[in-house]
């Protein structure tokens, strides 16, 4: 039976705050300023470390001055704020100024972890945001809920969202505690260590719980899969037809890198018995993107229509997951180091599609309607595919009037000079750390 705010403790759960020690917890390198007058918001998929990043803030805070006294950490996945509504944010804000009597000369703060799980949480926000200048709202929830398209929506302008993935592997490098400069890296000896922990990067990707853990890391993996399938779409969507949506998702994993259509996927679907239409599929596929499990690549074209028409590619959130989900990728190195090359790009918050007229060039970053960069990755640049590579950037860089295109490679570092276009070529590890 749900609770309801007539037999919530409210001073239970902020004395339990009260007492609380902030666990110290390794650095992520992300930066969000908590001084700026709007709502923050922090999504991203689940076990990425959303908890944890308000840890940090929170450490932060205290470090420069600001009283425990002023900040409020709620976690709603409690057990005992289950079935919360707005009714009883009231009484959990009534009790903290009870209780904590925060300096009135600091700012207010409250971390509201899993807020999503909230019965009209939304309302109670703006009704907080507009009458109470002196609290700053930090909100965190699962994808499953709590996206930045809804919030964005649902408070009208007032929110600044950080999306937040597993870790970069300048984060995983920072963690590990190597020293590096980026100027002599190539020559000097921590490169046998990085590279070393490159190789693990690539197969095992950045989920934080896998990075020090020596065993059952799959089995983890897997655990994240069957959480984000079940609670962020099937759960959310209501989805009746499981072990459809299921064959989707592994024909997705198999597609990764590759270029896919609807109609052939339905077409792929139904010859496994399947019925299943066009417009299901890209609903699904919309299903998997908010729960961050999926990214789809456009091609890039100048009319919006014909981009959207257009055959994708399909990326996965990390390649971990990819590898401990899809028993056919770990062999394919370079398919692995084309998906994290993409999911750097989306970290860095770059604007991704590919280009293909003649041949293909992997990745396009646009700002502004324009094109600024050109990328082609592959393992290794040899007799057997550096034609195809090198004519793919540079359809791209003529196309685009580009002055220099770059190639990321698992290990090769040069520079030359084609028809005039200055070709970069980078070892990826090198590239990641920039």
């Amino acid at each position: 039976m749900e609770k309801t705010n007539l037999d919530m403790n409210y001073n239970q759960v902020i004395t339990f705050w009260k007492e609380f020690e902030v666990p110290a917890s390794l650095y992520r390198n992300i930066e969000i300023d908590l001084e700026i007058d709007f709502i923050k918001t922090i999504t991203g998929p689940r076990r990425a470390g959303k908890t944890f990043l308000c840890f940090q803030l929170i450490k932060k805070l205290i470090q420069e001055g600001h009283l425990k006294e002023n900040i409020l950490y709620i976690n709603f996945e409690d057990n005992a704020l289950l079935g919360a509504n707005s009714e009883d944010l009231d009484g959990l804000m009534n009790s903290f100024f009870e209780l904590y009597q925060p300096n009135k000369k600091q700012k207010i703060y409250f971390f509201f972890d899993e807020i999503q799980v909230v019965k009209n949480w939304d309302s109670w926000i703006r009704k907080i945001y507009d009458t109470r200048r002196d609290i700053q709202l930090i909100l965190t929830g699962s994808s499953s809920k709590l996206l930045s398209k809804e919030i964005s929506t649902q408070l009208r302008g007032r929110v600044i969202n950080k999306e937040i993935f597993p870790l970069s592997f300048k984060e995983i490098i920072l963690w590990k505690g190597i020293d590096y400069n980026l100027k002599i890296v190539s020559y000097s000896k921590s490169k046998v260590e990085i590279k070393k922990i490159f190789s693990l990067f690539v197969k095992e990707g950045g989920y934080p719980a896998i990075i020090f853990q020596d065993k059952q890391k799959e089995n983890i993996l897997q655990s994240y899969y069957e959480s984000m399938i079940f609670k962020d779409v099937i759960e959310r969507y209501r989805i009746k037809d499981v072990k459809k949506l299921k064959t989707l998702a592994n024909l997705l994993f198999e597609s990764v890198s590759k270029e896919m259509s609807y109609n052939k996927l339905a077409n792929k679907l139904k010859s496994m018995g399947f019925k299943i239409s066009k417009n299901t599929i890209i609903e699904y596929l919309s299903y998997f993107e908010e729960a961050y499990l999926f990214f789809q690549n456009m091609k890039y074209e100048y009319s919006l229509a014909t981009q959207l028409g257009s055959i994708k590619k399909v990326y996965c959130i990390d390649n971990g997951l990819l590898n401990a989900v899809s028993f056919k990728v770990s062999d394919d190195f370079g398919k692995l180091l084309e998906n994290l090359v993409f999911i750097e790009l989306k970290r860095r918050n770059e604007q991704v599609y590919y280009y293909k007229k003649d041949y293909e060039c992997d990745f396009l970053t646009i700002k502004k309607n324009k094109v600024i960069l050109a990328i082609q990755v592959t393992r290794k640049l040899d007799e057997e595919n550096e034609t195809r590579e090198i004519k793919g950037l540079l359809g791209a860089i003529n196309e685009y009037k580009l002055k220099e295109g770059l190639i990321l490679t698992e290990n090769q570092e040069e520079e030359r000079i084609i028809n005039g276009k200055k070709i970069k070529i980078l070892p990826i590890w090198k590239w990641l750390l920039e």
